[in-house]
């Protein structure tokens, strides 16, 4: 391979959210517990776009960007990554993704307008909903306890868009892993026009799939169903920090209002880092993008066979794309809730404020900070926690070590 994934980076003291000690706290009252948490890697960018960036710090000179080349680029991507054929006057460049479908639902709905949420959810996707004053309508994803598998509830969403004027729709879907067919995709479409639903993609972590992705805006455009797709360079070639996505339309007239609403808010342009980052990495990320995906599956077939062998009550539900998992602990869920209720020093809501039972069991008992099912969507996923395998292996084998540990003692205590 001709980059190595396995190199450590210490990342702490260089203002990572990940890393830092306040933030971990929050999730899991433990400052110093080893973080798995939030959707970036420890791995660093192809060495072309470390060179590029290197290339700006040596200039020295942060001023305004000027890249009229941006949209081809992302086409060019497009046509190699998933071929599809998507021209330049169907993107619009813009900051980040959520602010991209939050102005989309600003534009495209009223106060007090539905909008459906699948659940277990992206939990900023809820607080759009909310902070617009829309109406959140939950799709609650259907999960076999028997298979560990999520599903859509086609009879569900049928009852939803009659109350609906968006789905807020994530391909592929975070946090379950689920990559979707063709015939899901069609499908989902049918319906929505059949009920005159508008669906925002966001398929943020489609360049990561591990089999092949159906891009939402074709199926759509197949059926005549309105809908836009937000992607980024962000996940794929770990850039989370440098704030750039593409929206993709096929009603030019919704892409000039868009455009429109871009220009009153003065949000138009992306930062010469971000823009410097994000072309180079859609020009040269290729090879490095196409190893990074061999190393991630094997870290999730490590994940996977190592809870089977040695700590079979926890299952992994092994993703269909990108680097975060789900843990499925519903089997030693009332031990943690006994440890709880023994050290409810340990467990203590006003310490850790942005986490829950089990993001605090892991923190204290492991040393693992990882995101609690329920800020994903409440209570109904409290048996959850969303695991980072995007990491190097040797991190990986440590974690689910001490996950070994923490169980073994719940049950010798509480059993």
């Amino acid at each position: 391979m001709q980059y190595n994934f396995d190199r450590s980076v210490d990342r702490r003291g260089t203002l990572s959210v990940k890393w830092n000690r306040e933030a971990i706290k929050s999730l899991c009252g433990n400052p110093d517990a080893e973080p798995f948490w939030v959707a970036d890697m420890d791995f660093p960018v192809a060495t072309e776009v470390a060179q590029k960036a290197r290339n700006l710090s040596e200039h020295a000179i942060f001023g305004y960007p000027y890249a009229n080349n941006q949209r081809q680029v992302f086409c060019t991507w497009v046509k190699e990554r998933h071929q599809v054929d998507i021209q330049p006057n169907q993107v619009a460049i813009s900051q980040g993704v959520l602010s991209s479908i939050a102005i989309l639902v600003e534009l495209l709905t009223n106060e007090q307008d539905g909008i459906i949420v699948p659940l277990p959810a992206y939990q900023p996707f809820v607080r759009i909903v909310n902070n617009l004053k829309r109406k959140l309508l939950s799709w609650p994803l259907r999960y076999d306890q028997d298979t560990h598998t999520f599903s859509l509830d086609w009879n569900r969403y049928e009852e939803l868009c009659e109350q609906a004027k968006i789905l807020i729709f994530c391909s592929p879907q975070n946090p379950s892993g689920l990559v979707f067919s063709e015939d899901d995709l069609v499908r989902l479409c049918e319906i929505a026009k059949r009920h005159n639903i508008v669906i925002i993609c966001d398929e943020i972590h489609a360049d990561l799939c591990y089999k092949p992705h159906v891009m939402l805006l074709e199926p759509a455009k197949k059926v005549g169903c309105e809908a836009v797709v937000c992607m980024a360079p962000s996940k794929t070639f770990n850039i989370a920090g440098e704030h750039y996505s593409v929206t993709l339309f096929n009603n030019q007239e919704l892409k000039q209002r868009f455009i429109t609403r871009l220009e009153q808010l003065f949000i138009t342009e992306t930062s010469l880092v971000a823009t410097t980052l994000a072309v180079s990495s859609y020009q040269s990320g290729a090879k490095w993008l196409s190893e990074l995906l061999v190393y991630l599956q094997k870290n999730a077939e490590l994940m996977e066979k190592t809870l089977q062998r040695e700590v079979p009550s926890i299952v992994f539900i092994k993703p269909q794309a990108s680097f975060i998992g789900l843990l499925d602990c519903s089997a030693i869920l009332d031990l943690v809730e006994r440890d709880a209720q023994a050290h409810p020093e340990l467990y203590d809501s006003s310490v850790s404020p942005q986490g829950g039972l089990l993001s605090r069991f892991f923190g204290q008992r492991a040393s693992l900070v990882c995101n609690d099912g329920t800020w994903f969507g409440g209570n109904e996923y409290r048996q959850f926690v969303r695991f980072n395998y995007g990491t190097q292996r040797s991190n990986i084998e440590r974690a689910l070590k001490r996950i070994k540990e923490a169980v073994d003692f719940l049950q010798a205590t509480y059993r």
